[in-house]
């Protein structure tokens, strides 16, 4: 087979929306960690309580992971991912109106729950590609979100530090 390079993979239809939803999810997990603690210290909560929100969280990922196997020949790949994107964003629009660690962490699990369970587009990307490239498919979404990953973090910190700014009391 000839070798072909990654941009002509990334010309593949369908392919640069996946690894884009790709983005966004890994970009919540990374908001998520980045906003909690800073709600959480602005409403007062002690550290072991942000930290119980952040730990109910990861659980909840574990456990979606576990049951996905099961829950996966019941579910279209697709309406899974835009479900989750629409989870991930009716949260995120919640937890700035939230004041308790109990509520919190209600979102945490929630949230945990669709992001984890988003880990079929690593799926969908395979069998978006054309079958010449399906193993670069496969392994272009990490190295390209690592690249992206100093922006990302980069772009959600002051984006996050933004809104706080135009959306905080007396701001």
């Amino acid at each position: 087979t000839e070798a072909r390079s990654s941009w002509e993979l990334l010309r593949t239809p369908g392919l640069r929306r996946l690894l884009l939803v790709n983005w966004l999810i890994s970009s919540s997990w990374d908001l998520h960690a980045f906003v909690v603690p800073i709600l959480g210290h602005e409403r007062g909560f002690s550290a072991s309580a942000i930290g119980s929100v952040l730990g109910a969280f990861a659980a909840s990922v574990a456990l979606i992971r576990l049951a996905i196997p099961g829950l996966a020949h019941r579910l279209r790949e697709s309406t899974v991912l835009v479900s989750a994107m629409l989870w991930t964003a009716a949260v995120f629009v919640v937890y700035p109106l939230v004041h308790t660690a109990w509520l919190m962490t209600v979102c945490a699990v929630l949230l945990g729950t669709v992001l984890g369970g988003a880990l079929v587009s690593d799926t969908l990307r395979h069998g978006a590609a054309a079958a010449w490239c399906q193993a670069q498919a496969a392994g272009l979404g990490v190295p390209l979100a690592s690249s992206l990953l100093g922006g990302r973090v980069s772009l959600t910190g002051s984006s996050v530090s933004h809104a706080g700014t135009v959306l905080a009391p007396g701001g």
